[in-house]
């Protein structure tokens, strides 16, 4: 059963190796981290889904990974920094015979990209907190309305599963908010940021699946499509939403969010 779920930015500038001396800047994300870690072992979680942005995201299909994690942040200067974690095969077949279903196309799949930060930060970051094994999904370019689609397909099958179990849907909002990105202001950033939280703190799928594509591109987004997954996966639930950060400390913005279920659904 889900009794969890959390939007979590995933920059590598969070990890104190990268950073060096920068996280400074985005000490109220890391300290969020910490809450969600807490959270996760106070809800005894046995299992847990992460859904990566940066993972194998292809045109038509969505993928889940079906061997072991392993991966390194050798993409920001730093091979030695690696990371690594055992998968979930139970939930992985799971959800892939869930999708087949559905008539929703999700292959397993024995590679990953070695450079997915994506599922690389959250990993590093909650460390401890995480049960041995976990899911890992990656979104597609397919249409917003297919993720929620597949989201709702995922949380029918983990309800049935007895175990404690976490989703996290690991994404950066807009990469363009103001001159302080690396990438540029765009003139529309700050608006999509807006409608991004107004949406998920009003768990309102049906606004971010409305949003114009070509403008998400535009302002880079990332936190979108894996929202529209998690929002699938606990429709049901009496999804209780809370941003409990918002910052965009080099022009990017980072939304942590939890997501708790409302009690009588556990």
């Amino acid at each position: 059963m889900i009794v969890l779920g959390t939007v979590l930015p995933h920059p590598p500038i969070l990890l104190p190796q990268i950073a060096q001396g920068r996280e400074v800047h985005v000490q109220a994300t890391l300290n969020v981290y910490e809450t969600i870690a807490v959270r996760i072992q106070e809800l005894d979680v046995q299992r847990l889904l992460l859904i990566s942005t940066h993972g194998i995201v292809t045109l038509n299909r969505f993928h889940i990974l079906a061997s072991n994690l392993s991966g390194n942040f050798e993409r920001f200067g730093h091979p030695g920094l690696t990371f690594e974690h055992a998968i979930d095969q139970e939930m992985a077949q799971l959800l892939v015979n869930a999708a087949e279903s559905a008539e929703l196309p999700l292959s397993r799949t024995p590679i990953w990209e070695q450079s997915d930060h994506s599922v690389g930060v959250p990993i590093t970051l909650l460390g401890n907190a995480l049960p041995p094994t976990i899911g890992v999904v990656s979104i597609s370019f397919r249409p917003p309305a297919d993720h929620y689609r597949l989201g709702q397909t995922i949380g029918h099958a983990l309800a049935s599963l007895d175990e404690p179990t976490a989703i996290i849907a690991s994404g950066d909002a807009v990469h363009r908010l103001n001159e302080d990105s690396p990438r540029g202001s765009h003139p529309r950033g700050e608006e999509v940021q807006q409608t991004y939280e107004t949406a998920l703190t009003n768990w309102d799928h049906e606004s971010l699946i409305a949003m114009d594509e070509s403008l998400r591109r535009d302002v880079d987004e990332s936190v979108v499509s894996p929202t529209l997954i998690l929002m699938g996966a606990m429709q049901e639930l009496g999804a209780n939403p809370r941003i409990l950060c918002s910052e965009h400390p080099w022009g990017i913005g980072y939304v942590t969010a939890l997501v708790d279920t409302t009690p009588e659904h556990h």
